[in-house]
């Protein structure tokens, strides 16, 4: 009997529970489609690297999803306990009739088992659906082959959410039990006029506080941005965060008390049409929310830099594969026993047909040319910034022009040009590129076997002689080739090529990045190291990498949003049912249908509109941050592109919550009142 009247009462009230059908449904599609990685991948053809990057990847998901469990978890509760007070008169109805609380908790167990199966097995099925996409979605971002692409499910992805989801359900059970267990019967009754309590705000205050707070964002927008040099310890950047989340904060609490009383002042805004009614009513929510309201706004900016930062990189590094990784490989070789790169090759019987090398040279390190030589008494300033004092005596490597010219013209840099006495610093590693270019300032002579050597150049020349995954160059110096050096002052030997006409090849390309050509050159624990560079294994790094970035983003992302959508959607659920009287006193004095929606759509507008105007007024600072942690991406990106990927993103989920709850508002208010 009990579990048909709790299937009667969820066909009765399958609409007020939309919203929170909806929030199921998507909390589980998402945790499903994130934690179904693995499996989606299964399928595809990666390289080592790109395979070790999906290996991370899931890592990284897997310890997320606990994260994000709970923040689910507490918006399944908070939504819960929403419905929850809706019905308390209802229930007190059933104490009324005889029905003990441990009946109602039966009755709210069998309601909660069902809404469980209901949206977890629709939630799954959809997210099933999605990770067929999202495995193309995959494909696209590993740049992988889809030719063996078959319809997959992850039976431990499937597992794993049933289990996450079923803790939380098994948590708003006991939660509800303890809500009916504490209940009296007249606050039962009395539950739907039991409205939040909105206390006046002296608008003189809410001013001043709106000031302070306008004053607090722009200090910390200030010192983010054109002052971010001076932020030099972890306090003064934890003090920036602080300054933010206060302004905001102070912001929500203020601006429903001085906005209204400015508004009023206003007679041809505030009197027009239902104007009045609309402003006063998005106070009130906005009064009663500012703690939710600025949680909410908080998360909206970290969605929108998160997203935009990581499709950023994305686009970034890629444009700077060409960079990076311009051919084919690149050998380099200590040179401690006086064996090159090509000499290893040659013992090991690699088929140098292979190669087509285009450059082959040797670098050199010397007592006399370290980092303190060569920067001075800029290097005295270092020493007091913190720097250890044994860099100062780290020596620099040296190259002759000539060579430093050939690996120039491969790697497509600009040829450095010296006169008999000058010399010239390579680097694009932007810490030290400023380095040397202070250290220039201040002293621009040095000693090389016994020469004095002065600077072609006032700063340092752009470029490097090794491939790496990044730009890596930390200092070379660049000297004549008729400067000689001893045998034992070799310090590397390099080698750079291309694959050969018929071995530029899948399975020629495996061989050389996943492992076989280096066990082949490495040789004993006793030989030098062989650094290996490839061009499809730098290129599959950067995917990989810039892939796990985009993935933690895009689901932190949408689990941001729809919490703060969630939350803010049920708030104007509750407060429909608490003000469905006003809207009956608007219809007696003449209101129309049409102009009740009209009221009910700006007052939401308002509502849903404030955190997400703040938190883009944020982002503008924000990004120009995570520019410059970047080191400039955002600055060779088209922004157009990833801020409307996020903007899109953030319409179809903020925006859907706000049409579904105006929806099911707008049903409310137009109830009439039992």
């Amino acid at each position: 009997m009990l579990f048909r009247l709790s299937l009667k009462n969820l066909k009765k009230s399958i609409r007020d529970y939309s919203i929170y059908f909806f929030t199921l449904i998507l909390g589980v599609c998402i945790f499903y489609l994130f934690n179904s990685i693995e499996a989606q991948t299964a399928m595809i053809e990666l390289s080592k690297m790109k395979a070790a990057s999906i290996d991370m990847l899931n890592t990284a998901v897997s310890s997320m999803s606990v994260m994000i469990s709970f923040i689910l978890g507490f918006l399944i509760v908070y939504a819960s306990r929403f419905l929850i007070r809706k019905r308390k008169k209802e229930f007190g109805v059933y104490l009324t009739l005889g029905m003990r609380k441990g009946e109602i908790s039966k009755i709210l167990l069998a309601e909660t088992a069902v809404i469980g199966v209901i949206s977890l097995g629709a939630g799954l099925l959809a997210g099933i659906l999605l990770s067929q996409f999202m495995s193309l979605f995959v494909a696209s971002m590993f740049e992988a082959d889809m030719s063996r692409f078959v319809f997959v499910v992850s039976p431990e992805a499937v597992l794993k959410t049933i289990l996450y989801f079923a803790i939380i359900y098994a948590v708003v059970i006991i939660m509800n039990t303890f809500i009916i267990a504490r209940a009296k019967l007249i606050d039962l009754f009395h539950a739907d006029r039991m409205q939040e309590r909105m206390r006046l705000k002296n608008p003189v205050l809410c001013a001043v506080l709106f000031l302070a707070a306008c004053v607090m964002l722009g200090t910390a927008y200030y010192n983010v941005t054109a002052n971010s040099e001076n932020l030099t310890s972890e306090f003064d950047i934890i003090l920036q965060i602080m300054l933010g989340i206060m302004g905001t904060f102070l912001i929500f609490w203020s601006v429903s008390g001085f906005a209204l009383a400015i508004l009023k002042k206003v007679p041809g805004i505030y009197h027009r049409r239902l104007n009045s009614f609309v402003l006063s009513e998005a106070g009130a929510q906005i009064n009663t929310a500012v703690v939710a309201g600025s949680v909410i706004c908080l998360l909206l900016f970290v969605t929108i830099c998160a997203l935009s930062s990581a499709f950023t990189l994305k686009e970034y590094r890629e444009d700077r594969m060409d960079y990076l990784a311009p051919v084919s490989l690149c050998l380099d070789r200590e040179m401690t026993d006086g064996k090159t790169a090509e000499n290893v090759l040659e013992e090991k019987s690699f088929d140098m047909a292979a190669l087509e090398i285009r450059a082959e040279f040797c670098t050199y390190e010397t007592g006399s040319v370290t980092h303190g030589a060569l920067l001075g008494s800029y290097m005295d300033k270092l020493m007091e910034a913190g720097f250890d004092e044994s860099y100062a005596g780290y020596p620099m490597e040296i190259i002759h022009v000539s060579d430093y010219n050939r690996a120039a013209a491969v790697y497509g840099f600009d040829p450095v040009s010296l006169g008999e006495n000058e010399y010239a610093i390579s680097s694009d590693y932007s810490n030290t590129v400023g380095f040397f270019d202070e250290g220039l300032k201040v002293n621009d002579t040095i000693e090389v076997r016994g020469r004095t050597l002065a600077a072609a150049y006032g700063e340092c020349v752009k470029g490097y002689i090794r491939m790496r995954y990044s730009e890596s160059n930390m200092g070379l110096v660049i000297v004549p080739d008729d400067v000689e050096f001893s045998e034992e002052e070799q310090y590397a030997s390099l080698l750079i090529a291309d694959y050969a006409e018929g071995y530029d090849t899948d399975a020629f390309r495996s061989y050389m990045d996943d492992g076989e050509f280096e066990a082949l050159v490495s040789g004993t624990e006793e030989d030098p190291v062989m650094y290996i560079s490839t061009r499809s294994d730098i290129i599959d790094d950067s995917i990989g990498s810039s892939a796990m970035v985009i993935f933690i983003a895009l689901y932190l992302g949408f689990v941001f949003i729809i919490s703060g959508a969630a939350i803010l959607a049920l708030k104007e659920m509750s407060d429909a049912i608490d003000s469905r009287h006003k809207y009956e006193v608007l219809r007696r004095l003449g209101a129309g249908e049409k102009e009740q929606n009209r009221a009910l759509l700006i007052q939401m507008g308002l509502f849903f509109g404030f955190p997400l105007i703040l938190a883009v007024i944020h982002s503008v600072f924000g990004i120009q941050v995570c520019s410059q942690m970047t080191m400039g991406a955002f600055a060779k990106s088209d922004l157009r592109i990833t801020l409307g990927m996020t903007a899109g993103m953030i319409i179809v989920v903020y925006g859907g919550y706000f049409i579904v709850s105006y929806l099911c508002c707008r049903r409310v208010i137009h109830e009439k009142e039992k």
